[in-house]
């Protein structure tokens, strides 16, 4: 056999060699355990929770027979423990529970328009969030204004739901 063919036949078999291995990579990997140290969640309660017995209006305080046109307001009290780096919390009354409550007073009178309708609030005594453990207070205020035009349909309508009104504690969030 020529030389020229010999040479040619053995690059065609390294070719063939170098392709067939041209599939496959070589590396190394390796892994190790992470300590996850000493950490632990932090707690957020609300607890000791007391309102006064009645509702103010002024100089009222003691209104027991809520009419339209009344704008008036109950004070409660509560302790707030947060632990945690970085904690606030919102103190507010629980959207449902305010939802069942004006229900009691804007159902009784299917005619009333948006500006004769109850409006139930909550406001923390200085605004904003809690950022330490301690006493909260806060005001609960029920706004029903005088109406537009008589509707005698919801005249007698229960307060009860007012007793359910849920006071809620929110952790804020800490890097908004």
């Amino acid at each position: 056999m020529r030389r020229t063919t010999k040479g040619a036949l053995a690059a065609s078999g390294a070719a063939v060699l170098l392709l067939g291995g041209a599939g496959t990579v070589a590396f190394w990997s390796d892994d190790g355990t992470v300590d996850g140290g000493t950490i632990a969640a932090g707690t957020l309660t609300l607890s000791d929770l007391d309102c006064a017995d009645t509702w103010t209006e002024g100089a009222d305080t003691d209104v027991q027979l809520l009419v339209p046109g009344d704008t008036v307001t109950k004070a409660c009290t509560g302790t707030i423990t947060m632990t945690g780096d970085h904690i606030a919390a919102t103190v507010a009354l629980d959207d449902s529970s305010v939802a069942t409550a004006e229900a009691a007073f804007n159902d009784a009178a299917p005619d009333a328009v948006n500006v004769d309708a109850v409006d139930i609030t909550a406001d923390l005594t200085g605004g904003g969030t809690v950022t330490t453990s301690g006493a909260v207070s806060l005001t609960i205020t029920v706004d029903w204004p005088y109406g537009a035009s008589a509707d005698n349909e919801s005249q007698g309508v229960s307060t009860s739901a007012l007793n359910g009104l849920v006071v809620t504690a929110v952790q804020a969030d800490p890097h908004p």
